[in-house]
């Protein structure tokens, strides 16, 4: 026999307060939620209130308080978009959970198929219809349909118990078995980075090469590649190992600085030319872990206290290096 089920129990008062904070214990991702209103002006705030739904059909939902701003053109509004923000994108998180008036004037975007805008630089979007709206006591839940979406992959910014967390962190072990490998290199002169670009490729990027010679090095083959762009530079530390996974590539790149400007050549196949940390071409990146990757570099090198990021399936670690390297010998006598 089963037991019987209560009808109704007595309702304990919850301390609001401490409720919140306990929601607060579940680590999320952030997104920025978007629309036009009947003005067809666009708005969005900061949400990790975002989930799945269902695959068939694609479904997802965002909830918003009643009390927003933008309420009435969030529930008025026949589609939203979700712009997943990438780990530097703070700044944007803070912008969209604020009540500025200028917020897309201080972020690039562009229109989705509904017309609502979907952030620049995030590491995944999504394109809704509205397909149901659910009132839920001081919040409206918006279930929509995705007709567009894409992932470019890269670190996520998380966010947990009323802070910001930074996932950019992966692989104990490269596995090359599994994916191609590519390496490259972040080297700077002062406050300028090299970067390089290939013969009839306008397009200018970090300099990269891939593992030609069975029994080579990857310094080896990253030295070759400098010397034939007559670039003299010395290369330290790993800096970032992160999986390309639509690519089947892992990418490790290590630090580095050079000892002179570039003579400007080129060996064929690649050119090389110094750029001011206020000027990098950011949208000649093809990729947005390679841009994600390079203002975390910036931000240290500013700081001037390193990291090696390992960042991919699996485990997500960074191991931070807080010292200039020394000379074994100057402390510990010489060693042959």
């Amino acid at each position: 026999m089963k037991p019987a089920i209560p009808t109704s129990a007595p309702k304990a008062p919850v301390d609001s307060a401490n409720f919140r904070r306990a929601l607060g214990t579940f680590l999320t991702g952030v997104t920025v939620v978007t629309c036009v209103d009947d003005l067809g002006q666009p708005r969005g705030f900061t949400a990790n209130s975002f989930t799945s739904v269902s695959l068939d059909p694609p479904l997802v939902l965002v909830c918003i308080a009643k009390s927003a701003q933008s309420i009435d053109a969030f529930v008025g509004a026949h589609g939203f978009g979700i712009s997943i923000l990438a780990e530097h994108q703070k700044p944007v998180s803070q912008l969209f959970a604020s009540k500025s008036p200028e917020k897309f004037k201080s972020v690039r975007w562009l229109p989705g198929s509904t017309g609502a805008p979907r952030l620049a630089e995030g590491i995944a979007w999504f394109d809704c219809h509205t397909r149901q709206r659910v009132d839920a006591g001081d919040h409206v839940v918006l279930i929509g349909e995705v007709v567009q979406f894409s992932a470019d992959g890269g670190s996520p910014l998380g966010y947990c118990q009323g802070n910001y967390v930074s996932f950019g962190l992966v692989h104990e072990a490269v596995d090359q078995e599994r994916a191609r490998t590519i390496f490259g290199c972040i080297v700077n002169l002062g406050d300028r980075v090299l970067l390089c670009r290939r013969a009839g490729n306008a397009s200018w990027t970090l300099p990269t090469t891939s593992l030609v010679e069975e029994g080579s090095s990857s310094h080896q083959v990253l030295r070759g590649m400098l010397d034939g762009m007559k670039v003299c530079a010395e290369l330290s530390f790993l800096f970032s190992v992160y999986d390309v996974p639509k690519r089947g590539e892992t990418h490790i790149f290590y630090r580095g600085s050079l000892t002179a400007a570039p003579a400007g050549g080129q060996d064929g196949a690649l050119e090389a030319r110094l750029f001011d940390f206020a000027h990098i071409p950011w949208s000649d990146f093809p990729l947005p872990q390679t841009r994600s990757m390079l203002r975390r570099y910036l931000r240290e090198q500013a700081a001037d206290s390193f990291g090696i990021y390992v960042d991919g399936f699996g485990h997500r670690r960074v191991a931070t290096l807080n010292a200039a390297p020394e000379d074994w010998g100057a402390e510990h006598g010489s060693a042959d």
